[in-house]
């Protein structure tokens, strides 16, 4: 691949009743975003009239819904090495569920079956979470609540950790990342009075990270690791969605964007939803979706000097 060349980015359109395409539109003033990316639109034309002439919108086929089509035409492109890393705009899930006839739980698990298919290979994607002022991932993504306990395992742990852990060196440029770790029960689980996760899954963990000169902290009660200690760390591990990304987002709303980690291909996306509430009112902030852009152009340039073997 040619590195003197600005990294191609496709931008799939997502909801097109939802704040997609505006976002899409309004990003895309932006020169800045020019002179980092090649950008390509993926979505249906009639969405995007109002789209600078210079950057191409190529339309899906055969799809009953435009945004689940757009993603299946990333993959295209992507695999097919016509694109370097692609952007999401947020989707329904029900909607793509229902009319699709498929199970569609959301962007990382969409590609990481996708990426599977390809490369006959299995992957273990992790949701990481940037801005300007930290860095998050989840070790568990879109489950119920009631699920977590049952789910969370020594295995799925050390995956996680290296996931972030290598995305952190490679397309970061972090050469020896510090993480943190929190707890699942209330104060990290008091020594086992309120819960033994902490003390059966957890201690071993870190055990096994100290052993491989990765450098993790914890398990921290996540009640009180927001309010100061996570400034000391180069990225948290929550356990479970809303653990970490509600006072993520409360300090970073407008600014952060969603990489996923751990698949052989570059995905990034806003931090938002939907947006049918403010559909065709012109009040959406691009902000999100232009830090996706920025993101996906920047590590793009990054991975392209990494070589993936399965």
């Amino acid at each position: 691949m040619d590195l003197k060349r600005l990294p191609v980015v496709g931008i799939t359109q997502g909801e097109p009743t939802g704040i997609g395409p505006e976002i899409i539109i309004k990003a895309l003033r932006h020169p800045s975003l020019l002179r980092l990316c090649t950008p390509i639109v993926l979505g249906e034309p009639k969405y995007f009239k109002s789209l600078r002439k210079e950057i191409p919108v190529i339309s899906p086929q055969n799809f009953k819904t435009s945004s689940y089509g757009a993603l299946n035409l990333s993959c295209q492109l992507l695999f097919e090495k016509k694109i370097d890393a692609v952007v999401t705009a947020p989707v329904d899930k029900y909607r793509i569920s229902k009319e699709e006839g498929v199970i569609f739980l959301g962007h990382t698990e969409f590609f990481k079956k996708a990426c599977e298919k390809t490369f006959a290979h299995s992957f273990h994607p992790t949701m990481f979470f940037v801005s300007p002022k930290e860095k998050l991932a989840l070790v568990t993504t879109h489950l119920p609540l009631k699920n977590v306990a049952k789910i969370l395992s020594k295995d799925l742990l050390q995956k996680t950790i290296l996931n972030v852990y290598l995305g952190l060196k490679s397309l970061f440029r972090i050469p020896n990342p510090k993480l943190a770790l929190l707890g699942l029960n209330p104060h990290a689980g008091e020594k086992g009075l309120l819960g033994q996760e902490e003390k059966l899954i957890f201690a071993p963990v870190l055990r096994w990270a100290h052993q491989r000169k990765i450098q993790l902290e914890g398990p921290f009660s996540a009640d009180s690791f927001f309010s100061t200690r996570w400034r000391l760390f180069d990225a948290t591990l929550a356990l479970y969605h809303d653990q970490g990304l509600a006072p993520f987002k409360a300090r970073n709303f407008h600014s952060s964007t969603n990489l996923t980690l751990g698949l052989p291909i570059l995905r990034t996306s806003v931090d938002h939803g939907v947006g049918y509430d403010i559909y065709e009112k012109n009040m959406a902030n691009p902000s999100s979706m232009i830090a996706a852009i920025t993101w996906a152009a920047k590590l793009a340039s990054h991975k392209r000097n990494i070589p993936w073997k399965p």
